[in-house]
């Protein structure tokens, strides 16, 4: 499978795909959000860590770095979601690795009971997994709240099921 592409038409529908992908993911999965400030990563972030139990609620790394939060995987595996800013180690030319190191994450993802969610890391966090899903957002400049969302694998399993979950929740709405 190549990619889906979601249209979102407001911050619940953006919740809601984050909700869906939930079930279909594993420790050690790698998924890195590209898109614009304000195009819903944060918001699909949320909505992801509702769908897996996390014992508190999903904010906005960007003045952290990185934030844990623990999770349960599907079957009620415990875990943890790393949330990352990596827009500003593009920034600076930072080291994803270095910088796990120094808040202490790396140990948490190298034991493989970690899924992490780097807003813009591309470029960057790719040696973190070989499970990887790309997650664009693109807002509709002529609907203010409506976003188009894709998700693209990268040696990531499970597409498939997120699409017949999520043609049955958005319908025409799915390409």
């Amino acid at each position: 499978m190549e990619k889906i592409e979601i249209v979102s038409k407001n911050s619940g529908d953006t919740k809601k795909i984050g909700a869906l992908l939930a079930p279909l993911l594993s420790p050690g999965d790698l998924l890195i959000l590209r898109g614009p400030l304000g195009g819903g990563k944060t918001t699909f972030t949320q909505g992801l860590g509702e769908a897996l139990e996390a014992e508190r609620p999903i904010v906005s790394p960007t003045f952290t770095l990185a934030r844990e939060v623990k999770i349960k995987f599907r079957g009620g595996v415990p875990g943890l979601l790393i949330h990352v800013d990596a827009w500003r180690l593009k920034a600076r030319g930072g080291d994803i690795f270095e910088e796990f190191e120094a808040l202490g994450l790396e140990d948490d993802f190298e034991g493989s009971n970690a899924l992490v969610v780097a807003e813009w890391g591309d470029g960057i966090a790719e040696p973190l997994s070989d499970s990887i899903l790309y997650v664009d957002f693109k807002r509709d400049l002529e609907k203010e709240n409506w976003r188009s969302i894709s998700l693209t694998p990268s040696g990531f399993k499970g597409l498939g099921d997120l699409e017949k979950t999520a043609e049955a929740a958005f319908g025409d709405f799915i390409d």
